[in-house]
C-alpha cells in the first residue's frame, strides 16, 4: 500500500450533511486492488484523537482495481453543524488506514464531527457514500 497517495477531494453539503471524499491514487506502475472500508479518525495538531473513529455507512462493496495513476475514493460524512447534538472541536488531520492496511496516512484536513455523526463509506469509483 506504499504506492497509494491519499488526499482530500471537494467537500459537499447536502440535506443537513457534509460529505468529503478521501481520494486513494495509485502511484505505482502496476494495478492495485482495494476492497472495503478505510479506518478513519480525527486528530488534533498533537496527533491526539478527537472523538471516536468513523463508523461504517453499511453500504455493500466490491473490489476496486486501480490502474496506475487512477483514483478511487471513500466518502466521510457528518452533520452540517450541531443538528441534534453538539460539535466536537475541529481536528487538524484525518488519520486514514486504507482497507486491509495497518499503516495509516495523516492527511491535513480540518474536520469537525457534529451531532455524534462520523461515518465513512467503502472505497469505490462512483463517489457513493
Amino acid at each position: 500500500m506504499s504506492d497509494l497517495y491519499l488526499s482530500m477531494g471537494r467537500k459537499e453539503g447536502a440535506a443537513g450533511s457534509l460529505y468529503w471524499p478521501i481520494r486513494f491514487t495509485n502511484t505505482s506502475t502496476t494495478s492495485c486492488a482495494l476492497r472495503g472500508y478505510p479506518g478513519v479518525s480525527v486528530l488534533d495538531t498533537a496527533h491526539h484523537q478527537i472523538g471516536p473513529a468513523a463508523t461504517r455507512s453499511g453500504r455493500s462493496y466490491g473490489t476496486v482495481t486501480l490502474a496506475p495513476a487512477h483514483s478511487a475514493s471513500a466518502v466521510v460524512r457528518t452533520t452540517n453543524g450541531p443538528v441534534g447534538g453538539p460539535c466536537l472541536r475541529t481536528g487538524t488531520y484525518l488519520r486514514v488506514y486504507p482497507p486491509a492496511s495497518h499503516t495509516a496516512t495523516l492527511i491535513p484536513a480540518p474536520w469537525t464531527s457534529c451531532s455524534g455523526v462520523f461515518q465513512v463509506g467503502p472505497v469505490n469509483i462512483e463517489g457513493a457514500f
